[in-house]
This record gives structure tokens, sequence and C-alpha cells, in this order.
């Protein structure tokens, strides 16, 4: 049997009963994160452009459209959901693969509507796809240094099986769906500034379950796209190269263990990499008292990769102030938080948030080369009175280490939801959702954030 066989063959035999009790609970847990995320990130700009794209094409009308008021085929519904749970910049994702769920719950959520699928079928789904695109992307690790943006590229996969899964395909469809979604796999670093970085996950969706369905009305594909063969490379070995890529990886552990428990999610909606030095920013202005006013200066000393990707002293627009460090650390200083309020338009262009990033300096440290999420960041604020607090941080709400409780994912999807969904809708969402597995299918929450 072939790697991409014994993938296929996973994705049809593994079930809810397969997966520890523990993983089941924490899917329940970040999808009502990530279903928050997505839910505020139809409200931002992209979302808002994406939003109106996907209603202009129209479609069947499938699927819900999350905070959009319509339905619309299955994988505009995913290309939507998709740009909203990465724009929003408030989901997560495992390390060193750099994979997560923004590429699997935008993809259950609509499919399960049109499905008919049970909240036990959704959580396996769910757990399955990630287990799938992590895997894959394991195996795939140098693609990154070669420019591939690795969310798009290696969620094709995940969220082909999410569809695959609660369409219950064949074994032989799935490996079709694999081919077919191979050929659509792309995505690059160079996007970092922009909006299409945020619709690239848009994209992994839409193209995950537009694979799946034309596997199912039986599209053929080369069925062992995994593998290099007589035709030439197969896909891990075209994008990571030939001599990097590490088949076995795909299938090492695969349901056995389940790397979905290493998944890290976000207290503070940007950037991965920011999680840690602004709660340390948090910690010190908090414990010593420091105004605004009697700041000098900021220095976070990082790892030169994590300067590379949060060194934006001018955020273009108020979706990349959430992957602007200097802009994080200007809310610390200024408003003493780091939530969602702060990374705004509104805050973008203020003459104090400008004065404030102004004085942030990212240093990077050569010399501390363990891998992002393991090490720590350094944060020191000097005084106007020569006076200096400094600290070493390490782990951070939300790592998989330290995660979230219950309660804090809670708070933060009624945060996340208040603009849209009225508390009796937020309460009626948590509950539905942290009794996923009791539910016969989805219709009551698809309506409730769909047409809130």
């Amino acid at each position: 049997m072939t790697v991409t066989e014994q993938v296929a063959k996973f994705v049809v035999d593994a079930g809810i009963d397969d997966i520890p009790q523990k993983t089941v609970q924490y899917a329940k847990e970040l999808a009502l994160s990530n279903l928050g995320s997505m839910i505020w990130g139809s409200t931002l700009p992209a979302g808002k452009i994406v939003t109106k794209f996907v209603r202009d094409m129209g479609g069947t009308p499938e699927a819900g459209v999350i905070g959009g008021g319509f339905k619309t085929s299955l994988p505009n519904a995913a290309l939507a959901n998709g740009n909203f749970a990465h724009s929003s910049e408030w989901e997560g994702d495992s390390r060193p693969e750099m994979v997560g769920v923004m590429t699997v719950f935008p993809v259950v959520f609509p499919v399960a509507e049109k499905a008919g699928a049970s909240g036990k079928d959704v959580l396996a789904a769910a757990i399955i796809a990630h287990e799938v695109q992590s895997h894959i992307g394991l195996a795939c690790l140098p693609a990154t240094g070669r420019g591939f943006f690795a969310v798009p590229v290696f969620g094709n996969f995940g969220a082909t099986v999410a569809t695959a899964k609660l369409l219950k395909l064949s074994a032989v469809q799935i490996l079709r769906a694999f081919g077919l979604v191979a050929s659509q796999a792309a995505g690059t670093l160079r996007h970092h500034s922009t909006m299409t970085h945020f619709v690239e996950t848009g994209f992994a969706c839409r193209n995950g379950v537009t694979a799946a369905l034309l596997a199912g009305q039986g599209i053929t594909a080369d069925t062992n796209i995994l593998e290099d063969g007589d035709l030439g490379p197969g896909f891990g070995s075209a994008v990571a190269g030939e001599a990097d890529y590490h088949i076995e990886k795909v299938t090492e552990g695969l349901g056995r263990e389940f790397r979905f428990d290493l998944l890290d999610t976000k207290n503070f909606p940007c950037h991965s990499l920011q999680q840690r030095p602004l709660e340390a920013a948090l910690h010190l202005v908090k414990e010593n008292s420091i105004a605004y006013d009697a700041v000098a200066s900021v220095e976070v000393e990082m790892s030169p990769g994590a300067v590379h990707e949060l060194d934006l002293l001018e955020p273009p627009d108020s979706e990349h102030t959430r992957v602007s460090l200097q802009h994080g650390i200007a809310g610390v200083l200024l408003e003493k938080r780091a939530d969602r309020r702060i990374f705004t338009e509104e805050k973008r262009v203020d003459p104090r948030y400008k004065e404030a990033r102004g004085k942030v300096k990212l240093t990077p440290r050569p010399d501390w080369t363990t891998p992002w999420p393991e090490g720590f960041d350094v944060v020191t604020i000097k005084l106007k009175n020569g006076q200096e607090h400094s600290v070493k941080w390490e782990a951070w709400r939300g790592y998989h280490k330290t995660p979230m409780t219950t309660d804090e994912l809670m708070a933060k999807f009624k945060d996340a939801t208040s603009d849209v969904l009225s508390p009796a809708q937020a309460d009626r969402s948590i509950e539905l959702v942290l009794n996923l597995e009791k539910a016969k299918d989805l219709y009551e929450l698809a309506e409730i954030i769909n047409f809130p």
C-alpha cells in the first residue's frame, strides 16, 4: 500500500471513537474560538470585500456565509469563511509545520450544513483533517524556506479531508481528491503585508471543497500524488525538493498520536509570534504601573525570524496592525491592553499610536536558535527618568502547554462576536458548540452564525 493510499484509508476508517476524549474536548474549544474569529473576521475590511464578491457571484444556495445573511455554493461559502478565519489573526496553528484549523473549521461548518452531518461527524472530520495536513506539512518543512506559505499549500489537503470525511467519500475518491487539490496547492510568503495573505486561506478552503466535490462526481486524477513516480516528482518533492522531502513522516504516528493536541490558539487577535512579547509587555506595564508619558523606549529582543515577521513600523491597513509588533506594543503602552479594539483603522492612523510605534525597537538575536514556540523573548521598557524594567518571557496563554481555559475561550467568543450576535445568540452558540457531540445536526447553529 502506498503512502497516499495509507492516508486515504486512515481518513475513511478513523472515527470519533478512535480519538482520545481530551482531543475531542480540545476540538470543541478550538471550534468555539475559531468560530468567533470568523464572525469577527466577517466585519473587517478584507472580510467585507470577499463577502461582496461571493454575494455578487451568486451560486446555488447550499450553505450560509458566516455573518453574511445569505447562502451560496459550498465552495464560495468555504472561500469566504476561510478568509474570515485568517483576516482576524485570532486563530492559531501548530509548529513547525505551520498549519492550523483555519483551513478546517471554515469548511466543516458549511459542509455539515449541506450534508446534514452530526456534531460527532464534524468533530471527527476536523481532527482527522488537521492530522493529515499536519503530517504532510511535517514531511515538507523545507517548502517554507523555498518561499511557500504553508497554510494554503498544506491546508488544501486539510480542507479536502474535512469535506471528504463529511461527504463520506470512498478511499478511491479521496485519492483522486488528493490529486485534484495538489494541482491547486499554492501560496507564497510574499503576500505577508497584503490582504492576499488572508484570502489565500480562503483559497485553500475553497480548493479543498472543490477537489472533494469533483472527485465525488467522478473526476479522475493521479492517485499516488504524494509519491514520486515515472511521470515525475510527487507533490512533496515538488514543494520541498526531492532531497528534502521526507515521505515517511506523512504516516509516522498517524492515528496514534494526535497533533491536534499541539495546536496553539491566541489570546490576542494578532500574529502568533506577538503573543509572547505582548503578554510580557502587559505584565511589565501593569506590574510597575507604567504610564505612557513616562516611557522613553521599548526594546524587544527576539529571534531573527520573529523580527523578520513582525517588524512593521507603518502597517498599510487595519488588518496589518495585527502583524506589526510595534503597533501591538503601542496599544499596551497607551491603553494597557492588546485586545481587538487596538487593532483598528482609527488606531492605525492615530498620531499617538504613530508616536508610540516609533518608540519600539525590535532587536534580532542571532544566537537565539531555539525554534519558536520554544525559547523566549526579552522585553525591556526604559523610562525617561532612567529606570528600566525588563522581563524574560517564555510561555503564554494559548500555547498548547499553557492553554486558555474554557471560561477564557467563552469570554473570547463573546468579545469577538459582540458586534454581530446578541448576548442571547452568543450564549446559545457557546452551548451548541461545547456540546457538539450531542448534536444530530448543525442547522440551529448555522441559522445563528449565518443569519445573525
